[in-house]
């Protein structure tokens, strides 16, 4: 226990090192041989040099950017963290695109590995894709549009249950359903996370969920919470479900108001419920009929559980316009679940779509 305490609190160091620039931070508790699996970089063995020097390129390019720690948890040698990226790209240009001022946000699933109380090895979840589109790199993703019902829900809802209009981060309409997430986590004195799910019926909004957890310091998991569930529980959900795309199976898994997250922002709110996740899901087996997940190691305690992932199937559906090639491509993530009642409440996701199409259209280079 003392040793994860420590990891923890050096994987904290290493974190706010890069929020303040404090490159000798990094030399201290970063390895000198550290390894870092990087989505776009592969295996890179660069050391604590080379990590200060990926960090200071990224900052040169959005000198505010910053990551708050929603959740850490530790088991063994391993942290990981759920770790979202906020800042403006107004500095330098970034590898030859030159800077917008354009607002980021994207999140990250990350997992440390540590040898002799250094960090010796790194997992960064992320997806390439969402940063580049967001810096201009690449075409955005075309924007949900709402139907006439949605609008009218949304003004009702800020009208009869926000009069006060609190900030959210995410207000989301899912039929009948509003999930709204908030305080913004963006604000550096934001110290908490709250999910609300309201139903509209009878002509009111009924209060379906609440959940809260604290983010100061970062959520550990829940004290009481059995980490052995927790771990078989998303073992069982990669073997029936993302291995053998047994739907069926979701039922006796995940919450009924199970959120997913698929680009592992604290308070994104895309898909709602089982038939959401399921849709998901869904649409990612059309791509790749026989999508599955080929390795994996896992991090757990409590009530989340951590896991960096390697995926691979065969091409034979359009994916973010490319034409399938009929090939195997092969692709990696990390993934993050909160489990309640012995059910999967909350899915972060961060994989690399980049990568994907990447393997589906030669011409895309390396960013």
């Amino acid at each position: 226990m003392t040793n994860m305490i420590e990891h923890k609190a050096k994987t904290v160091r290493f974190i706010e090192a890069f929020n303040t620039n404090d490159w000798g931070t990094v030399r201290e508790v970063v390895a000198p041989d550290f390894v870092l699996h990087h989505p776009v970089g592969g295996e890179m063995h660069i050391g604590a040099e080379g990590m200060v020097e990926v960090w200071a390129e990224f900052k040169a390019s959005l000198p505010d950017s910053w990551h708050p720690i929603p959740i850490m948890i530790a088991e063994g040698d391993y942290v990981a963290v759920l770790l979202p990226t906020y800042g403006h790209f107004d500095g330098q240009p970034h590898r030859g695109t030159q800077p917008t001022g354009a607002w980021l946000e994207y999140g990250m699933v990350n997992i440390v590995r540590f040898h002799n109380g250094q960090l010796a090895e790194g997992w960064f979840g992320m997806d390439p894709l969402v940063e580049m589109q967001q810096m201009g790199i690449a075409p955005p993703p075309p924007a949900r549009q709402l139907l006439p019902y949605d609008e009218q829900l949304l003004q009702r809802f800020q009208s009869s249950i926000n009069p006060e209009a609190r900030l959210f981060d995410t207000i989301e309409v899912f039929g009948s359903v509003i999930v709204a997430m908030g305080p913004p986590q963006f604000s550096r004195d934001t110290d908490r996370r709250d999910v609300d799910i309201y139903r509209f019926t009878d002509d009111s909004f009924q209060r379906i969920y609440a959940h809260t957890f604290f983010t100061n310091p970062p959520f550990g998991g829940t004290l009481n919470a059995d980490s052995e569930l927790s771990n078989a529980i998303m073992k069982r959900y990669i073997a029936d479900v993302l291995t053998g795309h047994d739907l069926d199976a979701l039922v006796n898994l995940v919450s009924e108001d199970v959120l997913v997250h698929p680009t592992a922002m604290p308070c994104e709110a895309s898909f709602y419920g089982i038939m959401g996740l399921g849709g998901w899901l869904s649409a990612q087996w059309k791509t790749f009929p026989d999508l599955a997940i080929s390795d994996y190691f896992t991090v757990t305690h409590g009530d989340i559980a951590a896991v960096r992932w390697e995926a691979k199937g065969t091409s034979v559906g359009t994916y973010l316009g490319i034409p399938p090639s009929g090939e195997t491509v092969t692709f990696s993530g990390v993934s993050m679940y909160r489990m309640e009642h012995g059910h999967i409440a909350e899915i972060w996701d961060a994989h690399d779509s980049f990568g994907i199409i990447r393997q589906l259209d030669p011409l895309i280079g390396d960013y």
